[in-house]
């Protein structure tokens, strides 16, 4: 199982999750604690399924930052910076988790087309 990963370099990335847990998160993100939050729009496929879609950050803050367009989208729900990286998982019956590679594809794509500047 997997989760995608948007640095703060503008990648959109696979990365290997197995078990979605505090640690596993924290260990993606070089941190000591995260920050959930609820995405409002999901891809056209996690929409089919019933899925929801919700991203991580260092709760910390830091010093990189996503470009503030990325911010500013129907995603998120302040216009508040993002430090560092995001990474996104599916939500199914309010509980994150992993994802399987075709959703991770999904969103990836989705992401991508919401988001020009994001590199292929």
């Amino acid at each position: 199982m997997f989760v995608v990963r948007v640095g703060a370099d503008a990648r959109v990335t696979t990365e290997s999750a197995g078990t979605l847990c505090e640690e596993t998160l924290c260990t993606l993100l070089h941190t000591d604690v995260t920050e959930r939050l609820r995405a409002f729009e999901v891809p056209p496929a996690f929409a089919e399924a019933r899925l929801g879609l919700c991203y991580f950050i260092d709760g910390r803050g830091g010093e990189r930052q996503l470009d503030s367009n990325f911010c500013g989208t129907c995603l998120y729900h302040t216009g508040c910076p993002v430090y560092g990286d995001l990474i996104f998982a599916a939500v199914e019956q309010d509980a994150p988790r992993s994802m399987t590679e075709a959703e991770c594809h999904a969103l990836a794509d989705w992401l991508r087309e919401q988001f020009p500047f994001l590199a292929p």
